[in-house]
């Protein structure tokens, strides 16, 4: 295969791809099934691209490309390799066939790429059972959060023994769906464009918008680590086309952190166990986010300032903040209830 007449020719095809073609490499490497890229490099398997025409080879270097116009290796970071892999070459595959590539025998497409993500594709097929053609290992990038032990009460002065009801959680989240705001915020993704060539409509890497929901977690007292997880969980599923951050306070605050995957909610640090400071969680929304929770067990001072959030609440105060809205998870041994109360100040 000559990757360098073969990018040439899709520059010629594409010129506003020629900026990233001079910056990607192209290397064989025979452990790969078809083709595989890293987020910078693109490796091909020599044998099989040395069995395609010259139109699939041109469609299979076109088909990462694309992948890494589209930051599909980062956005896969935590999912499933092989389901992550199909969702996203399907999604490629049928922005290619729209715009005039034969696809090759075996590869995917779908009809509606108008109006689905990567992400939606991704989830369809986690939620059809659909585990991918095959387990392909992707490197995860570095930096991650690492995983913390289990807080127990006593670790800071102040910390109780206190737990959060796991039925509580699901009311929660139940109780967040009427409540949370529409996106003022842009992301980008590739979109049907305004231009037509050799009568095929073509796309345009455009503008979108897309929430940003920021969480806080009350991690003063000894918390069930696994129930404040399967909270952001249920939380990060509930607002699966946000941008969520979730951050850990007690007398101060931990930083927030994204969570994009499975695995950013398993290495999420839940930091704490002092005593509480609202004033300190109100302070630590940046201001940017559409969404603000509060997720606690109401045992301290409610801040002075107004802080539009919402707030669950799963232990037995009843607490007044200034402004915001309050969801009660009301614990009893057969029924859970939630009460919304709506705060006028």
């Amino acid at each position: 295969m000559d990757s360098k007449d073969l990018l040439l020719k899709l520059t010629d095809r594409y010129p506003e791809w020629i900026t990233l073609v001079n910056t990607i490499d192209v290397r064989e490497k025979p452990d790969v099934r078809k083709l595989d890229n890293n987020g910078r490099t693109v490796f091909y398997n020599g044998a099989f691209m040395d069995s395609c025409s010259p139109d699939a080879q041109q469609f299979y270097l076109a088909q990462q490309i694309l992948h890494l116009q589209l930051n599909h290796f980062s956005r896969g970071d935590g999912k499933k390799p092989a389901v992550w892999k199909k969702a996203t070459d399907t999604i490629v595959n049928s922005m290619l066939r729209d715009d005039g590539f034969e696809l090759p025998p075996g590869e995917l497409a779908t009809s509606f790429v108008d109006s689905l993500s990567a992400e939606d594709m991704y989830f369809e097929l986690i939620a059809n059972g659909d585990e991918g053609e095959e387990e392909i290992p992707v490197p995860v990038p570095n930096g991650k959060h690492k995983k913390s032990d289990p807080q127990t009460a006593g670790d800071h002065k102040g910390g109780q023994d206190r737990s959060i009801d796991e039925w509580g959680v699901a009311k929660a989240v139940a109780g967040l769906k009427d409540m949370l705001e529409p996106s003022l915020q842009l992301d980008f993704d590739w979109f049907p464009g305004t231009k037509i060539r050799d009568g095929v409509l073509g796309y345009e890497f455009l503008s979108y918008p897309v929430a940003r929901s920021e969480v806080l977690i009350d991690t003063s007292g000894s918390v069930d680590l696994e129930q404040l997880r399967a909270f952001i969980r249920a939380v990060k599923a509930l607002l699966r086309d946000s941008l969520l951050c979730v951050g850990c306070f007690d007398m101060k605050f931990y930083g927030f952190h994204e969570i994009h995957s499975e695995q950013d909610i398993e290495e999420l640090e839940l930091k704490g166990g002092g005593g509480t400071d609202f004033n300190v969680a109100v302070n630590a929304f940046t201001g940017d986010a559409e969404n603000q929770i509060i997720f606690t067990d109401g045992y301290a001072e409610m801040p002075e300032r107004r802080c539009d959030a919402i707030w669950i609440v799963y232990g037995s105060p009843s607490i007044h903040p200034n402004g915001g809205r309050v969801i009660y998870l009301n614990e009893s041994e057969e029924d859970m209830t939630v009460e919304t109360n709506f705060l006028i100040t």
